[in-house]
């Protein structure tokens, strides 16, 4: 019985041993295969992505931008933040608020009450937004950017807000008219509403130029495309002309920008 007990035993463990491929070699299971994931995601044994991951911003937020801390208020359109690289002046895009005056001129109609605006609206302290458009500075080195702030839990856009309540006018300095269309509809509100320099201001000095302008003809250069200036000669300057703050594209053969931020005879 013993003998009997072995040879049941070998015929078990002979049909059990794996089947021998043609050139002897033993048949073993394909490994498995790790787990696949699309990019960005991962398996619990993989290490975690140590890349920052910018969230899609909601509707009514803002795009990407960095965040800083208000120090100064300059005037309606301008101040200082500190940014995590410094600080830097920051000029708020698509606006244009009442002048400081310079050079023996007082200020500009509603310029005090402007800066009294946007110093309420972002106080030192404040923690903005500031968004970029295309361009990254002015030709006085400062940033131009749009500005958002927190108000009662919602973010809103600074700049519309100053518009909206008569601190400033709406104005397109091309290639930044990201929000041109919110801005002159926030103009629109506060012109109807007599806000701000709307009311107080007789004849805005800050005013878009008209919305009917002269009409133009052969003889008109093409670097003023809002009126009808002809080219030089003669060489004309802004006291021998009756327009003010109007826009300027190059070649600007008469020099009526002098600063060359857009806006010809500024002043005068």
């Amino acid at each position: 019985m013993r003998w009997f007990a072995i040879l049941v035993l070998l015929l078990v463990l002979t049909a059990c041993a794996p089947a021998a491929s043609p050139d002897g070699a033993a048949t073993r299971s394909a490994p498995v295969s790790p787990l696949v994931t699309p990019a960005g995601l991962r398996t619990p044994d993989q290490p975690a992505d140590r890349r920052a991951v910018t969230a899609t911003p909601s509707a009514g937020s803002a795009p990407s931008a960095d965040r800083a801390t208000v120090h100064t208020v300059i005037d309606g359109d301008t101040l200082t933040v500190r940014t995590a690289r410094g600080e830097a002046v920051v000029r708020l895009i698509g606006i244009d608020a009442p002048e400081r005056g310079s050079d023996g001129r007082p200020p500009e109609c509603y310029y005090e009450e402007a800066t009294r605006v946007l110093a309420e609206l972002a106080p030192p302290g404040t923690v903005v937004l500031l968004e970029r458009d295309i361009s990254e500075t002015d030709q006085y080195g400062r940033l131009l950017r749009y500005v958002w702030i927190d108000r009662n839990g919602q973010r809103s856009l600074l700049n519309e807000e100053l518009v909206r309540r008569g601190a400033a006018v709406a104005r397109e300095y091309p290639p930044d008219t990201r929000y041109a269309d919110r801005l002159a509809a926030a103009q629109r509100v506060a012109q109807a509403n007599g806000a701000g320099l709307w009311g107080a201001c007789s004849k805005p000095a800050a005013a878009p130029t008209p919305a009917a302008p002269p009409a133009r003809g052969t003889d008109c250069d093409p670097s003023y495309p809002d009126m009808c200036v002809p080219p030089p000669p003669p060489d004309l300057d802004c006291r021998d002309i009756p327009y003010r703050r109007f826009r300027v594209q190059p070649p600007d053969p008469h020099r009526f920008d002098s600063d060359r931020d857009g806006i010809g005879c500024e002043s005068g």
